[in-house]
């Protein structure tokens, strides 16, 4: 159970797997991410949305961590190589023509509130997705950063934007 309980609207990502739910709950895979729609009388149980499916149901709060909060930092919008709520498809087009090391960093489409990271290196733009870790930022879990301008800066991409 939480130490704290969790209100409305806070999003968490469950840390195992529910494949076989019983009536009323909620079915979902490791790291899928929730919202909370209310706690239930039995505080070690809540209500809440999953992202993907969009289903409702009830899961276990220890099932659940809560999702670590990204703090924008409105430098970024001044960063060139940030395109905001742009699609992985415009992050191709925006990579053209292909030249190895270029890159820039978009919002996800597909997980709100996390950043991917699109390189081009050969004919290919491939998509890292930026994932928090303990109040930092990692694309391979090895290294890790304090935000993405750090992960830019110090990671030694190309300092060329489009």
């Amino acid at each position: 159970m939480p130490t704290q309980r969790w209100a409305p609207g806070t999003q968490c990502m469950t840390k195992c797997e529910n494949s076989r739910p019983k009536p009323g709950e909620l079915a979902f895979r490791k790291g899928d991410m929730v919202t909370i729609l209310e706690a239930c009388e039995d505080k070690s149980w809540y209500r809440a949305k999953h992202h993907g499916s969009g289903q409702e149901g009830l899961l276990a709060a220890a099932a659940l961590r809560q999702r670590e909060a990204l703090s924008t930092d409105p430098k970024l919008s001044l960063m060139p190589w940030f395109h905001g709520k742009i699609s992985g498809q415009e992050a191709i087009q925006q990579l053209q023509p292909p030249e190895d090391g270029l890159f820039l960093v978009r919002e996800s489409a597909r997980h709100p509130g996390d950043y991917v990271l699109c390189v081009s290196f050969g004919r290919d733009v491939i998509h890292y997705r930026v994932l928090h870790r303990d109040g930092h930022l990692t694309i391979d879990e090895a290294v890790c950063f304090c935000n993405l301008m750090d992960m830019v800066e110090l990671a030694g991409y190309s300092t060329c934007s489009i």
